[in-house]
């Protein structure tokens, strides 16, 4: 009994001891957001908007079980399903325990991202670096300061994909499963993972040399979780409208903004049983209000038809969408689409302000701050590292990472940009950042070494030239 007890901590020392950064990063990543949580920012006053949506579809739960609601369709149900499991374990109101799993989850996002740029940088420095930036990054710290899907998403992609490298690493089934897991999850959450997945397939098939590790049967088993998860959500959506559909119904809603570059729509109640509805994605606000100081500034909000839509029906009413798409498409032609998507992309990185920061003047200026520094320090370098993918010979690696980033631009191209909508995915694009501050640091070091090295060669003297 002693000698197994001696084993388990020599075990546990020699694991502490390698993964010291790991473990600090974490203590301190919990530490600032138990702080954020329960004294600065406690998300428990803070219910409003889309924080009180959750809150209130878990409180249906509650009431009425898992009877068929039709507006608990509109979303995708992680977030409240989530919060409903901690209401049962701490109780309804039970804030402050909530607020410490929430805590939690951030503070995993950073060792799960230091532990990521191990396997990733080939340079010793970026990892703890990129954990003591990620201990102290705000615009992560201030959404985990509210009950919203952000923190939740980061953690399970960020895990996904240190699962994924695991596996390129040692090849092991149990990782891959684990990666499944943890993508179902996510996919719980924002349904948007699957693109990452999508194109993480894709360029398996083109690099699969580089990566001899990581065979079908690992992707296989990945995906047996995942499509166990799609199934029972396409069967929960149908269970809850009658529709069809794979998990929720606002993918065409979210469309319209993207096509139609209006600022808010309104469903109206067409029968008994459904009420006014109305959405707004604060990015389009924000440019509506920029266009109102800066008349045909770039960009601006220039609706196709109308700066907001309203309609008797369902708000998640495909139909509808459609419609309405077909007509902005027709009214802009793809020139003015084309415009409206390179205004999405930009929209990831700036003219916005993070929600629901943006919404409260005492948090604004300090959101504002930390997107321009985001800005001028890792979007450019990262955007360079977006051509990791390719060059799958030397940065392969760094390619996966990087295809999270391009699923996020795929995805604002489709429907519309937002700097809460890049914030969970911030972690890999500071890592693809520091990466290549790296190369250009050790690129001048060494130019710098060479010119010195040249000054300091002997000169030869001519032997036997005249007196």
């Amino acid at each position: 009994m002693i000698e197994w007890v001696q084993r388990i901590l020599v075990a546990t020392g020699r694991w502490l001891v390698e993964q010291r950064w790991g473990v600090a990063a974490f203590v301190a990543a919990l530490v600032v957001r138990l702080h954020w949580n329960l004294v600065i920012h406690p998300p428990g006053e803070f219910i409003y908007s889309d924080m009180n949506g959750y809150l209130q579809r878990a409180a249906t739960i509650f009431a009425e079980g898992w009877a068929p609601r039709e507006y608990n369709a509109f979303y995708p149900y992680g977030t409240h399903v989530f919060l409903y499991v901690l209401q049962v374990v701490f109780g309804r109101e039970a804030y402050t325990a909530m607020a410490t799993v929430y805590a939690l989850l951030g503070a995993g996002v950073v060792w799960l991202s230091y532990a990521v740029a191990c396997r990733v940088s080939r340079h010793r420095w970026v990892p703890p670096v990129l954990a003591l930036v990620l201990v102290f990054y705000y615009p992560l710290i201030s959404l985990g300061g509210f009950f919203l899907s952000e923190i939740p998403f980061s953690f399970c992609v960020v895990a996904a994909t240190l699962f994924l490298l695991r596996v390129v690493e040692h090849g092991r089934r149990f990782d891959a499963v684990a990666m499944g897991i943890m993508v179902a999850l996510g996919f719980t959450l924002r349904p948007q993972i699957m693109l990452s997945v999508a194109f993480i397939g894709v360029f398996w098939l083109l690099v699969r040399r580089h990566v001899p590790r990581l065979r079908l049967v690992h992707l296989v088993l990945a995906m047996v979780p995942v499509l166990g998860i799609m199934a029972f959500s396409a069967w929960r959506m149908h269970h809850h409208t009658g529709r069809h559909g794979l998990i929720s119904e606002n993918g065409t809603f979210n469309q319209v903004f993207g096509r139609c570059h209006n600022n808010k729509i309104v469903a109206l109640p067409d029968r008994p049983g459904r009420s006014r509805t109305s959405f707004g994605p604060p990015p389009f606000i924000q440019l509506a209000n920029r266009e109102r100081v800066a008349p045909n500034g770039w960009p601006g909000l220039r609706p196709a038809i109308e700066l907001e839509i309203e309609y008797e029906g369902y708000i998640g009413d495909k139909e509808i969408h459609r419609q309405l798409i077909a007509r902005c498409i027709e009214a802009t032609g793809w020139r003015g689409q084309v415009e409206y998507a390179i205004v999405h992309v930009a929209l990831l990185a700036r003219y916005n302000i993070m929600w629901p920061d943006s919404g409260r003047a005492h948090w604004r200026d300090l959101s504002y701050r930390w997107g321009q520094w985001n800005e001028r320090l890792f979007i450019v370098p990262a955007l360079l590292a977006l051509f990791a993918v390719f060059r799958p010979r030397s940065h392969v690696r760094l390619g996966l990472v990087g295809l999270h980033v391009w699923s996020v631009i795929v995805l604002a191209i489709l429907y519309f940009g937002d700097v809460r909508f890049r914030a969970p995915y911030d972690p890999f694009i500071m890592l693809m950042a520091l990466e290549v501050h790296a190369m250009v640091l050790s690129w001048g070091v060494a130019r710098i070494a060479r010119l010195r090295n040249r000054g300091n060669k002997r000169r030869v003297e001519a032997v036997g030239g005249p007196p």
